[in-house]
């Protein structure tokens, strides 16, 4: 962290997960004033109003004016989730440094937890951008787990270590062209939303897009079957775009 954070003269949020509930952590970033959103545990204590007091019984009695509903791919399945969010200020025991402690209800019987030194001025706007700054971490846990399953990667077979570095070259391209290129032009974004629409989605498009993305081009590709040829037919066997 020191030397990430030198290097970027301290600009960015460290997002961690519970495993970041930690007091060296804590000592490290507000020492060196490093913006964090840390998910707590639950057990750890925090003063609030003068009074030291359980985090989880903070976050229950927390008031939660906001509300947003979010779908989440869980298990290969699009879920709804109704949130409800609010904030309260407190500071940890061992510390001087005012913190924000951001509560959501909704995605089970226990409250998420995020404690994030950044300032939460404009109230929904801030508090949705610090919750939206953590799901960010299971967008990319996401990430990884689409480029598995929807492109089938875990069942490439190829002969050597340097085709395989090939296909997974191939395959980043791929993902590339539907994570990015295809937000930057009008053309481009019309024809995504044609694709959206043919994944046929019963909730709508959740935030993350890529799986009803790859669905809505297997359906027009299962509409409209192309001519299979033989891949000797057109060059090698075995892709041989590198050394091997």
């Amino acid at each position: 962290m020191d030397l990430i954070g030198e290097a970027v003269q301290n600009r960015g949020i460290w997002v961690i997960d519970r495993g970041g509930d930690r007091d060296a952590l804590y000592e490290s970033l507000l020492k060196n004033k490093r913006n964090f959103i840390i998910r707590l545990v639950g057990t750890r204590d925090l003063i609030c109003q003068g009074r030291r007091t359980r985090s989880l019984w903070l976050a229950h009695a927390c008031h939660l004016p906001h509300e947003k509903s979010i779908v989440k791919i869980i298990r290969d399945k699009e879920v709804q989730f109704h949130l409800r969010y609010g904030a309260m200020q407190v500071h940890l025991p061992d510390f001087k440094y005012p913190v924000t402690m951001v509560v959501i209800k909704g995605f089970s019987d226990q409250p998420m937890i995020l404690l994030t030194s950044l300032q939460i001025k404009s109230k929904q706007k801030d508090l949705w951008f610090t919750i939206e700054a953590y799901l960010k971490r299971w967008s990319i846990e996401e990430t990884i787990r689409f480029i598995k399953q929807t492109y089938d990667l875990e069942n490439i077979r190829v002969l050597r270590y340097a085709r395989l570095q090939n296909m997974m070259a191939l395959l980043l391209a791929v993902f590339y062209f539907v994570a990015v290129i295809l937000d930057q032009t009008q053309k481009l974004t019309v024809m995504a939303g044609h694709v959206l629409k043919s994944a046929k989605r019963v909730f709508g498009i959740p935030d993350f897009k890529y799986y009803a993305l790859g669905d809505g081009l297997g359906n027009i590709f299962s509409q409209y079957p192309g001519k299979l040829f033989k891949l000797s037919e057109i060059l090698d066997p075995q892709l041989s775009f590198g050394f091997g």
